[in-house]
Parts: structure tokens; sequence; C-alpha cells
């Protein structure tokens, strides 16, 4: 699993994406992507906040977030703060296993399967390295055009996080699945993950999440966050659960740094989803 408090991690977001990253005080971040013409500020991006933040917290994020010129910031937490600066909210919602020491895989069929047929599976699985990153943007990338979703990631990303997030399916000795999985102060998560559909009848994304929730409880994990499913993927929120997860409150919140582009942005949000639904229609 990759820590998304490491270098490793802030390497991958401004050499791969683009971003600018602030360390904050408090041990969290602040990054700050482009989106068109404008400046979007994430603090603890991937996994967001794992409560409320308090008055204290989100005036240093804010403070981060105008160093970095950003127009908004996105607050990822279960509740939108109390704040007039914020212009949007919106309940996502999110699956997770809140309390992963106590999982046990036999209580659930999905992994009580995937463990009785791993030993006779002829995938391999094996840690994932820089230079599979060419295959895992491949298999991501054919992923989000089956779903008509938006590429938001791309070969560099992968290559810079591959050794430390992936795991990796193999079949013949190609790569036909994958997944990525970080942490952050006792919070794992599930990044990304994809697989060969001409793989399918080996189960590569069985094997794969039994072996990301094994390793994550044996690295002594409280829980597991398999954050939010893009719009229209119901099945993908339904393979979360039969794993063990459970639904939970979850709230992206737009605060306005300069009102007038951070609405501007909020309604190319909106076109974008709406592209996005007509081309999954």
């Amino acid at each position: 699993m990759l820590d998304l408090d490491s270098a490793q991690w802030t390497q991958a977001l401004g050499e791969g994406l683009g971003a600018q990253l602030t360390r904050l005080r408090d041990g969290g971040t602040v990054a700050c992507f482009k989106a068109g013409p404008f400046r979007v500020a994430y603090p603890d991006f991937l996994i967001g906040s794992s409560a409320v933040l308090d008055a204290q917290a989100l005036d240093e994020r804010v403070a981060a977030a105008a160093g970095l010129r950003a127009d908004l910031i996105r607050l990822q937490a279960a509740q939108a703060p109390v704040d007039a600066r914020v212009q949007a909210v919106h309940s996502i919602g999110s699956i997770a296993i809140g309390r992963l020491a106590d999982w046990q895989e036999r209580s659930w069929e999905k992994a009580r399967r995937a463990g009785n047929r791993a030993p006779r599976s002829p995938l391999r699985l094996r840690p994932g390295r820089a230079e599979d990153g060419a295959q895992i943007d491949r298999l991501y990338q054919a992923t989000l055009r089956r779903h008509g979703g938006s590429i938001r990631y791309n070969r560099r990303y992968f290559e810079l996080i591959a050794p430390a997030a992936a795991i990796v399916a193999e079949l013949d000795g190609t790569i036909c699945g994958f997944v990525c999985a970080g942490f952050q102060r006792g919070r794992a998560c599930y990044m990304h993950g994809a697989h060969d559909p001409e793989a399918r009848a080996h189960y590569p994304s069985d094997l794969l999440f039994l072996e990301m929730l094994r390793r994550a409880r044996e690295a002594g994990m409280q829980r597991f966050d398999f954050l939010p499913s893009p719009p229209g993927q119901s099945s993908l929120s339904a393979y979360k659960r039969a794993w063990g997860g459970s639904d939970e409150a979850l709230t992206v919140s737009d605060l306005a740094l300069r009102p007038l582009r951070a609405k501007g942005f909020s309604i190319a949000l909106r076109l974008s989803k709406a592209v996005d639904s007509f081309r999954r229609g």
C-alpha cells in the first residue's frame, strides 16, 4: 500500500498529475490541480478527512489553498462545514469496512469463494513495478471507455505509484488485472482497479480484492475505505458491499476562495457530468 503522506505520493501528484502540494502543520496536505481554466484545491487528496474539520484546521487549509492560487477548495468529509463560503454541497456517499480488524473473509460469500478459488487459479498475483505502468494505464483507460467515464490519470502517474500501491494479476505472463491501495494514518483505501474482460472467467478482480483486504488487515489498518463509486456504476457499489462494506455518509463541499471563478467551475462541472451521463446513455 502507498503511504498517502509519503514523498512518493507527493511525487506522483506533482510529476504524474501536475499538482502543486503544501504540507500542513497538523500532518495534512493540500493539493492544487488545474481543471481547465480553474485551479481546485483538495485537502488530504485522495482520501479526504475522517471527520468534520474544526475552525483552526479549516483556516489552515484555506490559507494553504490561497497560497496555491486556488479558486476553490473541495472538502471531502462525513459532513459539510458550517461556513458562509461554501457554495455547493454534494452528498455522494461512500462504502467502508469500519472495523477492519474484525473483518473475517469466511463470513462473506464473495471473499470466501475467492479464497477457495485462489489455490487452483492460473493467475499469478505479484506486487506492482514501475514498468507495469503502461499496462495498468491501458486497463484503466479501457475500463473508463466501457463505462463512459472521464480519464483523470495517466501512464506516468501509474508508473510512480505502482511499486508501493499496486498488486497485479498475470495470466500466462501478461497483466490482466490490477488494484491500487493506499493508506493514511490507519485508514486504508481502494484507489484504482481494472481487469481485462477476456480474463473474467478467472475472476481476477475477486482475487485482487481479497489480497488487497488481507494485506490491509495484516498491516494493522483500522478501517478500509472503498471510496465513492463513479455516478451510474451501481454494480461497482454493490461489488464493494459484497466484500463487507457498509454505506457511509460522505459529502464534497465546494468552498469558494474566488467566488466568481468558483461559480464558473461549478457550471463547468455540471456540464461535464451531463456529457458523461449522455455518453453512458
